[in-house]
Parts: C-alpha cells; sequence; structure tokens
C-alpha cells in the first residue's frame, strides 16, 4: 500500500472515531428519532468538519464547542417570554424603538432592543445576567449577550448544541431571541424588535441554518 492511500486510510479512522466522540457525548440532539434519519447526522457531522463553520467565542476555554452545556430548566423563561408575546408589545410608533412597552424593556432606552428583550425576561423569570446597564440585568449589545454566555462556559455553536426551550438563540446578523419549542428539524422562537414588536418566529431545517450562530443557556435561577 502507498504512503497515500496509507495516509488517507489513517485520516479516514480518525474521522470515523471523531463521529463516535461526538456521538457519545450527545453533541447531536436527537429530540424525534423518526424525524432524524442517518443522512441528517451525517450531514451535521460533516458540518463540524468546516472550522469555517464554527466560531469559537472570545476567551473560551479548550474544548468549549465539545462539552454539553450545563442541564438548565428554561420553564420560568419561557412562561415570562409568553406572556409578553400574549401582550402585544409592539414599537410606538413603528420603526422608532420606542413606546410604553418597548421603553419598559429597555429601561427608557430608545434602542434596537432585542438584547434589552432578552435581558428583561431573563430577568423577571430569576435568571438575570449580571455585569450589564441598569444595576447588571440588562445586555444592550448582542455581542455582549454571546460573550456573557461564553465567559461562563454556558454557549453552544449550532453545529453541537442541544438546544431547549428557554435557551437564548443567537444569530450572526446580530439578533437575539428565546427558544420557546424545538425539535430535530424545526426551531421556534420568541423574539424582541422582529418586525418593531415581540413576535413568534419558526426556522424550518435549523441545524443547517448558517445564520444561526449558537446558543446560550441561562444561569440557574
Amino acid at each position: 500500500m502507498s504512503s497515500a492511500r496509507r495516509g488517507q486510510g489513517t485520516i479516514e479512522w480518525v474521522a470515523v472515531l471523531g463521529a463516535c466522540a461526538l456521538l457519545s457525548v450527545g453533541a447531536i440532539r436527537v429530540v424525534d428519532s423518526d424525524a432524524l434519519g442517518g443522512s441528517a447526522i451525517q450531514a451535521a457531522l460533516a458540518e463540524v468538519a468546516h472550522p469555517a463553520e464554527v466560531i469559537q467565542p472570545a476567551g473560551a476555554p479548550p474544548g468549549l464547542l465539545g462539552l454539553p452545556l450545563p442541564p438548565g430548566d428554561g420553564a420560568s423563561v419561557v412562561a415570562v417570554a409568553e406572556q409578553l408575546l400574549g401582550r402585544r408589545v409592539v414599537e410606538e410608533p413603528l420603526g422608532s424603538n420606542a413606546g410604553p412597552a418597548v421603553l419598559t424593556l429597555t429601561d427608557g432606552n430608545a434602542e434596537a432592543w432585542c438584547a434589552d428583550f432578552v435581558s428583561w425576561v431573563l430577568r423577571a423569570a430569576g435568571r438575570a445576567f449580571t455585569g450589564g446597564a441598569s444595576g447588571g440585568w440588562r445586555i444592550a449589545w448582542t455581542p455582549d449577550v454571546r460573550s456573557w454566555f461564553a465567559a461562563r462556559g454556558r454557549y453552544r455553536a449550532r453545529v453541537v448544541a442541544l438546544p431547549q426551550p428557554g435557551d437564548v438563540v443567537w444569530f450572526r446578523h446580530g439578533h437575539v431571541g428565546i427558544v420557546l419549542q424545538v425539535t430535530s428539524t424545526r426551531l421556534e422562537t420568541i423574539e424582541g424588535n422582529a418586525g418593531d414588536r415581540v413576535a413568534w418566529r419558526t426556522y424550518e431545517g435549523w441545524q443547517a441554518d448558517v445564520n444561526i450562530d449558537g446558543f446560550g443557556r441561562p444561569a440557574p435561577a
């Protein structure tokens, strides 16, 4: 066997062992085993093999992206987010980043408010951010939301994440929301400043959606 052939065989075995390791630690969540077939698993593993798709959070400890998230109970977070959805929080006037309901979430600041929404929800659910504005609970800039989770080992990239209701989803275009429900193929969220309001949104095929960067798990209550 030529040295090139032996090298190829070595690479193939490393790939197989790496895939088994990912599956053994639960790197790919199978919420609905019937819906997530072998082809979907192969696609997910193939995506992990492309480093360009994985953004290591700044300052994250080595191996962060391969570890399971700490356990969490997102029921209280979802309950608060659903209450705001039911109250029809809308900018007044549209496009102003203002209005009585919106300014309550932003602590009186007329600004892009998706991160304020997440901050307010987590605070009301007893899972508040720390070190932010308004006495610590409010993080208004979306990259800082991602950094907060990453610095505490509570952030995972989409390609290895096991999201659950109550987690915070971070989008690469600079947007965040609350996970409402998730299956192997469908992600449902509640988001602030989504069309100038608190809105329910769905993402089909979310595991392959490169605009979804990853998920943060709120700190324990």
